[in-house]
């Protein structure tokens, strides 16, 4: 009886209970791993043989930079019209065939997401079998909503980014004229772009749309726009005129996540009859008026150059806008720009959380523009070149205006001319914010220049609250540590991905209870030693506890070392007794 209970015990923990689960369920859970490896489910067994029909989620991309070789090819296989994206072609072809097998499956499709590196007008029969299929069995009902991320080149896309490849991109749009946005003439304009197909915009079933680098040529005869349950749009390089980016807009009743990113023709929008959520503006360079009903915003991000006033009229409730992220394209000096940068700010004063792009943080007049009190801000991230006095000053005033500031991040940008930076006063820094609220601290691709010591010295002395303190810096100097925490802190966590390079030279005491290092570089019995005696000992109350992956370092059990003969001998590693 024992021994028959046993072997039935024995049977039932060897059975696969998790082939035992509908066809459903397993494509649901293969729909989050890369399509690839979701195809490769089907060798496991005849019971898996077809549950990639029933994955829900088709993902093939090229990497940037894929086909900038490829015109040679395109050469010399002009009369066959072959594509160099065969094997972008031949994967999303093959995932739709593998449904189209299994038709009799009832799970839909919910995702479809390709990406071209560089897109040609051959692959269009491609796409357009791709669109029919997916379209034609996606009309709405009980079902899920369907999402299309489709982009047809990868690569920079703002005017300002002086690059080739978004050159020749952007040399579509130089006519200006609405009727070339619909031509199908020419050999190098817009008709090289991909144009989506009439069905796509009577789609009941789409709730997200993101297209690039194609057209939407929505003045054709008789179209007609139907998408009821579209609430996410992300327009990036279309060429459309921007009364044909108007009326798309205006044609989804849901829409409440809005992005436009260099539409080259778009000079005014207007969005009142919808709650958007999150509105993004990036590189629209001749845009002039935005109108936006910010009742229910919950995110802004502009990228681009200094906003004038006019640009940007939020209605409704805009002071409870919680995110911001403003970037600018290129620097600015002007004090007419400073002032149209301090209007910006002033539509924005109730925001929790901002992201603060500058290309150089440098502006010896920013502190005689009228900005706002940012009372509600408890987290902020300033990105630009730390490189002069002036970026130090900079940074201390808008430190001024975050009463509140809980945590702050610094992402540095690569400067090429660094300049001397004359002694702070650390009294300069007694800033109410970091002596009673910021518990964290931030600096991203530190280098350890002469500025960016300074100020991470300023930062870290008079910080009193500090409890986290994170550096990522882009060289390796293991013979030199962090000498310095933050005063009365009462734990520093320091993190260092690629180096421990000291923040500051400073070797002042610190009140800290406990400095924990952590480290991206493997801890080996050849470098424990050095760590454990060259640099621990430096920093006051330091304990090495291992690297990103938990491991922990022993050190060799036996030295080697030459006798009073000069014979070489091993005797036991008095560090690996301890």
């Amino acid at each position: 009886m024992a021994a028959s209970r046993k072997r039935e015990m024995s049977a039932s923990s060897r059975r696969d209970r998790f082939s035992t689960l509908s066809d459903d369920v397993l494509g649901h859970v293969l729909s989050f791993l890369p399509t690839k490896e979701a195809a490769c489910a089907a060798i496991l067994s005849r019971r898996w043989r077809y549950v990639f029909g029933s994955v829900h989620t088709i993902s093939f991309e090229e990497t940037e930079g894929e086909r900038a070789s490829d015109w040679t090819t395109w050469f010399h296989e002009t009369l066959e019209l072959k594509s160099c994206s065969d094997e972008l072609l031949d994967n999303v072809g093959a995932a739709l065939l593998c449904r189209r097998r299994c038709a009799g499956l009832p799970v839909p499709l919910r995702s479809l997401r390709f990406a071209f590196d560089k897109w040609h007008r051959w692959d269009g029969v491609a796409v357009d079998q791709w669109l029919s299929y997916v379209l034609t069995h996606r009309r709405g009902g009980d079902q899920p909503g369907l999402h299309l991320d489709m982009r047809f080149h990868l690569g920079p896309v703002c005017a300002s980014e002086q690059d080739p490849g978004a050159k020749y991109y952007m040399n579509d749009s130089d006519d200006s004229s609405e009727a070339d946005s619909d031509s199908e003439s020419g050999k190098q304009g817009p008709s090289w772009r991909y144009l989506l197909p009439r069905s796509l915009f009577s789609c009941t079933a789409l709730r997200t749309l993101c297209v690039t680098h194609c057209r939407l040529k929505l003045r054709r005869q008789g179209m007609a726009i139907e998408l009821p349950l579209l609430e996410t749009m992300r327009l990036t390089a279309i060429t459309d005129s921007g009364r044909s980016i108007q009326r798309l807009i205006s044609s989804c009743p849901r829409l409440a996540d809005l992005t436009l990113e260099s539409l080259w023709k778009l000079e005014t929008i207007s969005v009142h009859d919808k709650r958007l959520r999150r509105f993004s503006i990036r590189c629209c360079h001749k845009l002039t008026s935005a109108d936006i009903d910010a009742s229910e915003l919950r995110s802004l991000d502009y990228k681009g150059f200094v906003p004038r006033e006019s640009l940007l009229s939020l209605h409704g409730t805009p002071t409870n806008i919680p995110s911001c992220t403003i970037d600018f394209c290129q620097p600015f000096y002007e004090e007419e720009e400073l002032a149209w940068f301090g209007d910006f700010l002033n539509k924005i004063p109730a925001v929790t959380h901002l992201h603060l792009h500058l290309e150089s943080l440098e502006n010896r007049f920013i502190e005689l523009v009228e900005f706002p009190l940012f009372s509600y801000l408890t987290r902020l991230t300033l990105r630009g070149c730390i490189d002069c006095d002036h970026t130090i000053d900079t940074v201390r005033w808008i430190l001024e205006l975050t009463p509140n500031l809980e945590v702050l991040t610094l992402q540095v940008m690569k400067s090429d001319e660094v300049d001397e930076i004359a002694h702070h006063d650390e009294s300069s820094f007694l800033i109410p914010c970091l002596q009673q609220r910021t518990w964290e601290i931030t600096i991203e691709n530190y280098e350890g220049i002469q500025s960016e010591k300074i100020l991470a010295k300023l930062l870290l002395r008079n910080a009193l609250v500090l409890e986290r303190a994170s550096s990522s810096e882009t060289h390796l100097d293991r013979d030199r540590a962090a000498t310095h925490v933050a005063s009365s802190s009462t734990s520093c966590l320091l993190h260092r991905r690629n180096t421990v390079d000291a923040i500051s030279s400073s070797s002042s005491s610190s009140s800290a209870a406990t400095l924990n290092i952590t480290l991206s570089e493997k801890l080996t019995r050849d470098n424990f030693l050095l760590w454990q005696t060259q640099v621990l000992p430096e920093i006051r109350g330091a304990q090495l506890f291992g690297y990103l992956d938990g491991s922990y370092a022993e050190p060799e059990k036996e030295l080697q070392t030459k006798d009073k003969d000069g014979v070489e001998v091993k005797i036991p590693n008095p560090e690996h007794a301890r």
